[in-house]
């Protein structure tokens, strides 16, 4: 009589499914959420300094170029930023047709000096300040590309 060399044995082991638990799952969430919240505030300074240039574009381009037409078409400077959105005397439209035309980056009224200015003796001021406090104003040079 041969016997046979291999033995067979009954396991129960419990079998293990095949995926993920929950716990692992958690965690990988809140892995990407951090990485999300690190990136996220990395780029909230890049938004800022774009407002900084938009604001400092703005005041030696469309700015300067509404109050100098403003001038232009009515012999004299405005006393006010506002004075941009009514016609001069003569004139049929406005210089700035909505008043949102005069809003910094930050939703604040651009502020205004007519000459002389405080900055500019020989001409006007036409500035914002940013929220930490710097003024950009038309005496400062634009950024470009």
């Amino acid at each position: 009589m041969k016997t046979d060399s291999r033995k067979r044995t009954l396991s129960f082991q419990p079998r293990r499914s095949v995926g993920f638990t929950l716990v692992e799952m958690l965690i990988v969430l809140a892995m990407i959420g951090l990485v999300a919240g690190l990136t996220i505030y990395n780029l909230s300074g890049s938004f800022e300094s774009g407002k900084i240039n938009t604001a400092r574009n703005w005041v030696n381009g469309p700015g300067k170029a509404a109050v100098t037409t403003y001038y232009l078409q009515a012999g004299e400077y405005p006393t006010t930023l506002d004075a941009l959105l009514t016609p001069p005397a003569g004139v049929k439209t406005a210089v700035v047709e909505k008043a949102s035309g005069l809003l910094d980056p930050w939703k604040k009224k651009y502020q205004y000096t007519p000459p002389p200015g405080r900055r500019n003796p020989g001409s006007f001021d036409l500035w914002t300040t940013a929220p930490d406090g710097t003024e950009i104003g038309n005496w400062d040079p634009p950024t470009g590309p």
